[in-house]
């Protein structure tokens, strides 16, 4: 893979939060993330905005932006990983230095509410962004995320890029990876933030929503144009879909609206065994 991060023992990296703040009840699991990073050798600089300190918020959204753009300027910061979701970080994306992104490029790492800020250093910077978080290192699945997350960044193999799917139409596509989270991404919509689709690849994951939301969700898309330029498809896990069975109401839906290849992958999305994608990166299945 192209320009892919490679960390080594005494790097430092960022941790963020520009969606909703980490929970002061989740610090124990902050902790032990922190310690993990360690015993890799790296060094953990912690932004000024992580835990939550009013309501939902780390800090408001000029101060959630002037600590990303902070540690994007700290040229010791090898890559930054926000390990924050929610709702909250597309309050920021007006405030981010995206000139000096473009100049000074750096891994950012996020999922889910992140997808917003993904796509916007995409579009606005032309850098390519890690769509994985880095949490699972401590879920249910973290012995075989810690083994992957090290051979992947540490020993640069293709443990967290290379994931299993199967065809739903085609059997070839090539393009740029723009997407992430159906819901957040939507967001972006009407924006100078939403990716031009033209030859890319648009990868689409969810946490909740059944048929109904993730229907509507799609027929946006549609209907703002989008599957008549993209190349391609990939459909991660959407979690409470799958739960109650009702992803097939949205792969033919999917079928219907479109003429484009589909993948589906179970992969990548907020299962704790999540794969990586990286947003802006050329990918060919």
């Amino acid at each position: 893979m192209s320009n892919a991060l490679k960390l080594t023992p005494g790097d430092k990296v960022g941790f963020i939060a520009c969606s909703d703040g980490v929970r002061v009840e989740n610090l124990p699991k902050v902790e032990e993330l922190i310690k993990i990073m360690n015993s890799c050798g790296l060094e953990i600089v912690k932004s000024n905005t992580l835990f939550r300190r009013d309501s939902y918020f780390s800090g408001n959204h000029k101060e959630r932006a002037t600590e990303l753009n902070r540690l994007f300027k700290n040229d010791e910061i090898r890559a930054i990983f926000d390990i924050s979701g929610g709702d909250s970080a597309n309050q920021i994306l007006e405030y981010i230095n995206y000139d000096h992104i473009r100049l000074h490029p750096k891994p950012f790492f996020g999922m889910s509410d992140l997808s917003v800020i993904l796509n916007a250093l995409h579009t606005q910077s032309n850098s390519k962004s890690y769509h994985y978080q880095l949490m699972n290192l401590v879920s249910s699945d973290g012995a075989e995320q810690q083994s992957a997350f090290y051979r992947t960044f540490f020993e640069v193999h293709n443990d967290l890029y290379d994931f299993g799917f199967h065809w739903v139409r085609g059997n070839q596509m090539s393009g740029i990876i723009i997407g992430g989270n159906i819901r957040c991404f939507m967001k972006l919509a009407g924006t100078s933030y939403f990716p031009d689709p033209s030859n890319k690849i648009l990868f689409l994951e969810s946490l909740s929503g059944r048929a109904n939301k993730i229907v509507s969700l799609f027929a946006q898309l549609q209907q703002v144009k989008y599957f008549d330029k993209l190349a391609g498809v990939i459909l991660g896990s959407f979690t409470e879909l799958e739960s109650y069975n009702e992803f097939s109401i949205v792969e033919e839906y999917v079928k219907e609206i479109s003429r484009i290849p589909i993948v589906k992958t179970n992969e990548i999305g907020h299962g704790s065994n999540s794969k990586c994608l990286v947003v802006g990166e050329k990918i060919t299945l």
